[in-house]
């Protein structure tokens, strides 16, 4: 049945389940492609790639898989076989444990909200060292080992978050931190467009922050700050892509 749905290429979204099935909301969420159909059960589907690393899917482990098709929104879960390799490509090989089951876009992304990123504060101490570094007046080798140590360091801890809008010029968030109005974050996320890994990594200004209601959540309204504006045209045309679909799914 899904050789009926899913084509080679589209989109594939993966998060992983626990031990009764459920999904481990806390997860992160790995963005994939169907690649291949090697049996009526058992698919190839490209190793996902988070921040520039390849991820390797766990052995004998249960997934739940998304599956973007011009047919609409459906879902399956399965269980990860091996990697394997395939014209220097990684591969993963999987078998579905249940049938493609198509699902209302619009419920989706209540459950699992419209993007997962990773954000961070900029730190008065990290300006300070970026412009240094970038002074051009640094003549001590081991002045300047010391910044690009110090950056490395500040640059390890991210937060998580899902993004509830998203747009060519900002986005609205959660996150399980409280952040203040004119506070700097740098925000990045990986995307799939035209078959392309995009990545991007973007400062932003908070204009915006609130807790929500009854709940240990905080929104987030950021404003992009140094965005490229290829990487601003790119994502706009992702976001049209993404609109579409849904209008089209929508009718189905």
């Amino acid at each position: 049945m899904l050789r009926e749905i899913v084509k080679i290429g589209d989109k594939i979204e993966i998060k992983p389940l626990n031990n009764n099935g459920e999904l481990i909301n806390s997860s992160n969420i790995f963005i994939s492609q169907l690649v291949d159909y090697i049996e009526d059960d058992k698919i190839g589907i490209a190793t996902p790639i988070r921040h520039g690393m390849i991820v390797i899917l766990e052995r004998q482990k249960y997934y739940r898989l998304y599956f973007y098709t011009s047919k609409g929104l459906y879902q399956c879960n399965c269980v990860m076989l091996q990697t394997y390799r395939e014209n220097k490509t990684i591969l993963a090989l999987v078998r579905l444990t249940s049938e493609p089951e198509k699902i209302q876009r619009r419920q989706y992304y209540r459950l699992e909200c419209i993007h997962e990123i990773e954000y961070r504060i900029i730190t008065q101490e990290e300006i300070k060292l970026e412009e240094r570094l970038h002074s051009g007046k640094i003549t001590d080798s081991h002045e300047l080992s010391n910044i690009k140590k110090k950056l490395a360091q500040i640059d390890k801890f991210w937060n998580q978050a899902s993004v509830m809008d998203l747009s060519g010029g900002g986005c609205r968030f959660n996150s399980l931190h409280e952040l203040q109005a004119g506070d700097k974050i740098r925000v990045r996320f990986d995307y799939i467009f035209r078959d392309e890994l995009k990545k991007l990594e973007i400062t932003a200004d908070i204009i915006a922050s609130r807790k929500l209601p009854d709940r240990s959540v905080y929104e987030h309204r950021a404003e992009f700050s140094n965005i490229t504006k290829n990487d601003r045209e790119d994502l706009i045309k992702y976001i049209f892509e993404q609109e579409r679909r849904l209008r089209r799914n929508d009718k189905i």
